[in-house]
């Protein structure tokens, strides 16, 4: 089948993270490290918030919520600065997928909350995608099939029309089995590789 879209994971590959923001949130609010991990994303709602059943911002309050209920009112100063804290981006990946929406449909597929599309505008993504999905938009997770192919019908393109790209091998193979042509996502100069090997020129 001719290719005819590219569909990408977004942290580990557009976005990454070092948690020093949640580290720097702790030290404030001197609370033991780990803690911010065990009361946001251990905690069952944050799997409720990844699929649609709560937002991000319902998901925040509950996070400081719990805090203050175990730590104290004085827990509360280790949200913004967690919540500020929104990664760093992976450049070339940018500009190689400004490149791709030159001749084929571009989409992000992220196991994330509904912040992910206010995080697109804070780092400036906006015209590297056509479409930006979440396992909250979809009311579904990667590596059910179900994701991949929900985000390939929205996007009007064959499974086996989509090269899929995550760094996660579970998640490459729940998009294999969804019948998408997918690949692990090893570095930037892999991906451009590949790309080539597939006939599409970037640089």
């Amino acid at each position: 089948m001719t290719l005819r879209g590219v569909l990408l994971d977004m942290n580990g590959v557009f976005r990454h993270f070092d948690h020093s923001g949640q580290a720097r949130a702790e030290a404030l609010a001197s609370l033991p490290p780990g803690t911010i991990a065990r009361y946001a994303y251990d905690h069952p709602d944050y799997e409720l918030a990844k699929v649609g059943v709560l937002t991000h911002q319902e998901w925040t309050v509950g996070v400081e919520a719990r805090l203050v209920a175990t730590y104290g009112p004085a827990a509360a100063v280790a949200i913004e600065p967690w919540l500020d804290d929104r990664g760093t981006v992976e450049r070339r990946m940018l500009d190689i997928a400004r490149q791709l929406r030159t001749s084929l449909t571009v989409g992000v597929l992220s196991n994330f909350t509904d912040e992910l599309h206010a995080d697109i505008v804070r780092h400036d993504m906006t015209d590297a995608f056509d479409h930006v999905f979440t396992s909250h938009d979809l009311w579904v997770q990667k590596p059910s099939p179900l994701a991949y192919l929900r985000a390939a019908e929205r996007m009007g393109i064959e499974p086996g029309e989509l090269l899929y790209l995550d760094d996660q091998r579970a998640f490459v193979q729940g998009a294999r089995k969804a019948g998408l042509r997918a690949e692990l996502f090893t570095g930037v100069n892999d991906f451009v590789l590949l790309l080539h090997a597939n006939g599409i020129a970037v640089s």
